[in-house]
């Protein structure tokens, strides 16, 4: 049965149209591979996204959780769901950082959602699509256009995991230089199209897949 996110979502109008493409309308040089990066010992593929380098599978370092509601499908992409606290104290390689809210616009705007005037930002199906892979969703999933590769790992929140199946939710930090405290949020929608939430409040308490991203 399809869990319902319990975070807020703050700030932030979200257009989406229905409509499927079936050719990635980004030029391949904005999501080629570029090597890996090593972090705290493991090795962790990368893809360009426009103008940044992001991690593409989700971090598994020292501390967090696995999402043990999915282990009967775990694969080492899922990694593992932190804390904000524990994810701003993660020993990265220079350069690299937590994403920001404006890492994460400045992803979506690169895959080709508009932002409008009002400094909301409007994102089609298929921008969405283009971030989700291929495998892993209970319904539908992405194209992964993009080399993202989000997967439905879900989030803990109040000791209860959300989402599994049928939702990926990654940190990013509100302000550089501050723990993170807000969301970025790939789920689906009322008419069971998967959408973008990007501005999600967390509690401290709150378990969400972390990546990292540097500028090209």
């Amino acid at each position: 049965m399809k869990k319902v996110f319990t975070l807020v979502i703050i700030a932030i109008v979200v257009f989406f149209s229905c409509s499927k493409k079936n050719n990635d309308p980004i030029p391949l040089n904005l999501k080629s591979a570029d090597s890996t990066v090593t972090i705290a010992g493991d090795i962790y593929p990368v893809v360009k996204i426009g103008t940044q380098t992001w991690t593409s599978v989700n971090y598994r370092g020292p501390g967090g959780i696995f999402n043990t509601g999915y282990l009967d499908n775990y694969s080492v992409q899922h990694g593992k769901l932190y804390t904000p606290q524990e994810a701003s104290q993660i020993a990265l390689p220079a350069k690299w950082r937590l994403p920001t809210y404006d890492d994460y616009l400045a992803m979506l705007i690169a895959r080709g959602a508009k932002q409008n005037s009002d400094g909301s930002y409007s994102a089609t199906l298929a921008v969405t699509q283009s971030l989700m892979a291929t495998f892993g969703w209970d319904e539908g999933g992405g194209n992964n256009y993009s080399g993202f590769t989000a997967l439905p790992t879900g989030f803990y929140h109040l000791n209860v995991f959300y989402g599994t199946g049928n939702g990926a939710s990654f940190l990013h930090s509100a302000i550089e230089g501050t723990p993170p405290d807000l969301g970025f949020t790939i789920g689906p929608g009322p008419s069971g199209q998967p959408f973008v939430y990007l501005g999600v409040v967390l509690l401290d308490e709150d378990r969400c897949s972390v990546r990292f991203v540097k500028d090209n």
